[in-house]
């Protein structure tokens, strides 16, 4: 008999199934990076999808597993040690839940969720390489009105992960000053995903070109975004430091494995063997209370956005907003220090490409690089001294 969703569950993160789903995943990505060659993710993907790990922020009566934000930047930290494209690549999707589940009630609302529910991934459509400024809320991709529906045109950039998604959720601008938010299976008529993301990190996020050309869109499937109604999106932020986190514990793992083994040292070395040197395990040791240092920092920030959502004060939020910078700003700078410091432990040897040990600290400088920390922390310094909160602008 085939199980319905109400029968089943997605996968318990405290299970040595979702243990068996990471390492899965971490060997994919091993495979994968032996070959030395462009190969993207998809196995990840069907293994997520199939475990339906995108519904486990849902409540349990809508499907979910009712997971907290805390629990949930354990599991995108974990995934993200094992292949943080894989992590990061679901951003949107777990955006998009959060933002659904705060939405009103409404039948589009449902749809989605119910969507959601069958362990559906959602990519997204929002930003375009224009003059327009970051965070302005102002599109080249239009919603035209044709009879009772709309058709779509446009040209998005950064869609991370909309190629691994079955659905996509595109923001352009309406008729007059306004702006909508299309919800859209990736297959649909007119919408085209390219592979083409061309940064020197996270490689395989699928972070390039979406484009919609005449694609049809249902009067229901467009819901038009109030601009009065915006508010903080630290989870936005936050995600890409638990990102980040999991990166540093790989890098950890990979310290041990470089300093266990060597089999030499140099003549002026602190100890006849490499593993035994104690500027060497200084060094490692400084790697590992980074990652426990990340750790710690999501948590609080992580509990700070709960609470936030227990509460609904902007106070409450504006808190959440702030430490989720806090994370960002430090998190960011020890993440890269420790990046460089793995190759003092590895020599000269470590930097040859079948190595791929670079790939550490590309990967969180290309995370580092969505939102550069000196404009939070002039935004930090004039909360603190002038009073003023945090700019509500989809960064904070």
């Amino acid at each position: 008999m085939v199980k319905t969703i109400k029968e089943t569950a997605p996968i318990d993160i405290h299970s040595g199934a979702f243990e068996e789903l990471v390492k899965a995943i971490e060997e994919d990505a091993e495979a994968r990076r032996s070959k030395d060659d462009r190969l993207l993710p998809y196995k990840a993907f069907q293994l997520i999808k199939e475990a339906r790990l995108g519904a486990i922020r849902l409540p349990k009566n809508l499907g979910g597993a009712g997971v907290t934000n805390v629990e949930l930047f354990e599991v995108i930290r974990k995934l993200a040690k094992a292949d943080p494209d894989v992590a990061h690549a679901l951003r949107a999707h777990f955006v998009f839940v959060e933002d659904n589940l705060a939405a009103p009630s409404s039948a589009e609302r449902t749809r989605r969720l119910q969507i959601v529910a069958k362990g559906d991934l959602v990519g997204n459509a929002t930003t375009e390489i224009s003059s327009n400024p970051q965070g302005a809320k102002q599109y080249e991709t239009v919603l035209s009105k044709v009879g009772d529906d709309y058709v779509l045109n446009g040209k998005k950039f950064f869609t991370t992960g909309t190629l691994y998604a079955d659905w996509v959720s595109v923001v352009s601008a309406g008729e007059g000053d306004t702006v909508f938010v299309s919800f859209i299976p990736t297959n649909r008529e007119g919408v085209a995903i390219y592979d083409d993301w061309d940064g020197f990190g996270q490689q395989l996020t699928a972070s390039g070109t979406t484009t919609f050309t005449n694609t049809p869109v249902k009067s229901y499937e467009a819901v038009e975004l109030k601009r009065e109604k915006q508010s903080y999106v630290a989870i936005r932020q936050l995600f890409l430091q638990a990102v980040v986190a999991g990166i540093v514990e790989a890098i950890v793992e990979d310290g041990v494995k470089l300093l266990k083994g060597r089999k030499r040292t140099f003549t002026h070395g602190s100890s006849a063997t490499a593993n035994e040197d104690p500027l060497l395990l200084l060094t490692i040791g400084e790697i590992q209370a980074t990652a426990f240092t990340l750790k710690t920092l999501i948590r609080e920030a992580a509990q700070a956005l709960d609470e936030a959502l227990l509460q609904g004060t902007q106070q409450s939020k504006h808190e959440a907003a702030l430490k989720t910078v806090y994370v960002k700003v430090i998190g960011e700078q020890l993440a890269l220090q420790v990046a460089t410091k793995l190759f003092d432990v590895g020599g000269a040897s470590a930097t040859r490409r079948d190595q791929h040990l670079d790939r550490h600290w590309r990967n969180i400088r290309t995370i580092a690089s969505h939102n550069p920390s000196s404009y939070k922390l002039k935004d930090v310094g004039n909360y603190v001294v002038n009073g003023h909160e945090l700019p509500i602008n989809g960064y904070y």
